[in-house]
């Protein structure tokens, strides 16, 4: 008895263990066939990418070594990270209209907004300066809101039987930008594929971009800080337009702190007038005394002569001394009293000089200390308008001020300069595993080694981002290539530590010598390929532009 229950157990297991074989033998087949099938579309996309699907295939095709498919997967692996952050790179936007452009053309609206979503890009592509992007900013929010109530009526109509799914599904917006596709319907998925559009960033990886492409007064810092600490915990579907408007209320603060200097401006401007019409009025009061004086003098002038000439004829005329002596002293006391008038005169209208002569003095001095004052302020607000308030360096304001200057020197001396452009290295890597905090700190470590390594005639300026600019006048591409490695390998052996955890530094660098008929914008484009360059050669290194 005991024999029959073994053999019928033995049998059992045997049995189960044969469909159980089938079932594997089924699913590999179905994994071959979409191995095969994902490696076929991803042909085309990259070179290298490319090798490794081809080599994926033929792995597939024959019975699978776990080894070398593991070391296939591997490679396969990657080169797909790889392509990713190169594409993350060629995205990067150097200015927030750039990465509101790019930002809109990955998303996909529903149809009854595009028309609104079409104006809204043109209306940023015509945006020039901040000032112009709060607008945009608010439009954008409202379309947010839109979307949101499209999403919230659509949701009226789900079925029951949907809303006892295992999964629940995500919000809109984690549909949006790509996050979660497992609920869009067929016909969502094969819009999003027929548009064939770039990937979208994530919602709160967007704003905190967004932050740091905006060039904000210091003032503002708390408040982009306390904001980048909001995004970088995640934002809902019902908090990207908020997140969007807190954005827009930035920029509305820096215009109303704008708004208030010109003010203040205007103030003095028609505090200035208002002095100078006063000091108009005592430069016109003087000018009538001293005419008057002058009038006075040869009034006293005239009376003085005409009694000297009387004393004259008196005494040609008269015929006894006695009566000569009383009408000279008649006519000496007349001239005596004719000088005591005119000098009281004379007294009284310089003192009266005098006083406003004293107060045109004062006024004047006032005029120059407010003068002062307020070109000291104006160095102020332009120093910090051309300054990044994170690392203490240029911004991209004081880069294109800085450009042209260097332009104009080399078109009138005619000497080479240098322009070198800097990207750090996995740095989105630090922000989405360390915070945004980290990123910050790591970007003024680097900001400190770069400047303590140039010269004081070289230019530094962070250009957005994770970017770096360097102007390098007086300069050739060989003596360039010496500094940029020095300042490569001066940031790969800085020690950062954020909470006790070392991170390893490095960035790829681009450098273009300044050729005849360049202007600004055709040599930053050629440092820009060469960095790029660098990043695709395997980053942490230094190249010069292709020559053509």
């Amino acid at each position: 008895m005991d024999e029959e229950n073994w053999k019928q157990k033995y049998l059992a297991s045997l049995d189960n263990l044969e469909k159980q074989e089938n079932k594997w033998q089924a699913t590999e087949v179905l994994l071959k066939q979409g191995l095969t099938r994902v490696a076929l579309a991803a042909q085309g996309l990259d070179v290298t990418l490319d090798d490794d699907l081809v080599l994926l295939r033929k792995t597939l095709r024959k019975d699978i070594d776990l080894q070398q498919l593991e070391s296939v997967v591997s490679d396969l692996t990657q080169s797909v990270k790889r392509l990713d952050e190169h594409r993350g790179d060629k995205n990067a936007a150097h200015s927030p209209q750039e990465l509101l452009t790019h930002w809109l053309d990955s998303l996909s609206f529903p149809a009854p907004l595009n028309a609104r979503v079409k104006v809204l890009r043109q209306k940023i592509d015509a945006t020039h300066n901040l000032d112009n992007m709060e607008a945009p900013l608010r439009e954008l929010s409202e379309l947010v809101n839109e979307v949101l109530q499209h999403e919230n009526a659509v949701s009226q109509h789900v079925t029951q039987n949907n809303k006892r799914q295992e999964k629940p599904s995500s919000g809109f917006f984690s549909r949006l930008f790509g996050s979660d596709t497992r609920n869009a319907t067929s016909e969502q998925a094969q819009a999003h594929v027929a548009t064939d559009k770039p990937a979208a960033p994530q919602i709160n990886e967007f704003c905190i971009q967004l932050l740091d492409t905006l060039s904000l007064p210091v003032e503002l810092t708390d408040q982009v800080e306390n904001l980048k600490d909001r995004f970088a915990e995640g934002l809902s579907d019902h908090s990207v337009a908020p997140a969007l408007t807190a954005i827009a209320n930035l920029i509305s603060a820096m215009r109303r702190q704008m708004e208030e200097e010109k003010k203040e401006l205007q103030t003095f401007l028609h505090q200035l007038g208002d002095n100078l019409k006063e000091i108009d009025q005592n430069l016109s009061g003087a000018q009538n005394s001293h005419k008057a004086s002058m009038d006075s003098g040869r009034e006293f002038d005239a009376v003085v002569h005409a009694h000297v000439q009387d004393i004259q004829s008196k005494v040609e005329a008269a015929p006894e001394s006695s009566q000569l002596k009383q009408q000279i002293q008649g006519r000496l006391d007349a001239i005596r009293k004719h000088f005591e008038q005119y000098r009281e005169t004379e007294e009284t209208r310089q003192q009266q000089l005098e006083i406003q002569l004293a107060h045109l003095n004062s006024r004047v001095h006032g005029m120059e200390n407010e003068g002062e004052k307020l070109r000291q302020r104006l160095q102020e607000k332009h120093e910090q308008a051309v300054r990044d308030p994170l690392t203490g360096l240029h911004n991209r304001l004081a880069y294109d001020e800085r450009v042209m200057q260097e332009f104009a020197r080399w078109k009138r001396y005619g000497q080479s300069m240098v322009l070198m452009m800097i990207d750090v290295d996995h740095f989105k890597h630090v922000n989405d595993t360390y915070g945004h905090k980290a990123g910050d700190k790591a970007l003024v470590l680097i900001a400190d080694q770069l400047r303590n390594h140039l010269r004081e005639s070289d230019f530094l300026a962070r250009f957005g981002g994770e970017e770096f600019v360097v102007l390098m006048p007086e300069t050739d591409i060989a003596s360039a290539v010496v500094a940029a490695e020095k300042l490569r390998a001066a940031v790969e052996k800085c020690q950062f530590h954020y909470q006790n955890t070392q991170i390893s530094i490095t960035f790829s660098a681009g450098l273009a010598q300044l050729r005849k008929n360049d202007n600004p914008e055709s040599l930053f484009q050629r440092a820009d390929k060469a960095m790029y360059c660098a990043k695709e050669a395997g980053r942490n290194q230094c190249l010069i532009e292709m020559s053509s």
